[in-house]
């Protein structure tokens, strides 16, 4: 879970740019 902590801004999405996707 530190993945995600790190991209806390960004989704669950793994490492990816800052977009608003939410599929």
């Amino acid at each position: 879970v530190t993945t995600i902590r790190d991209v806390t801004p960004l989704p669950h999405n793994g490492c990816r740019p800052p977009k608003r996707r939410r599929v």
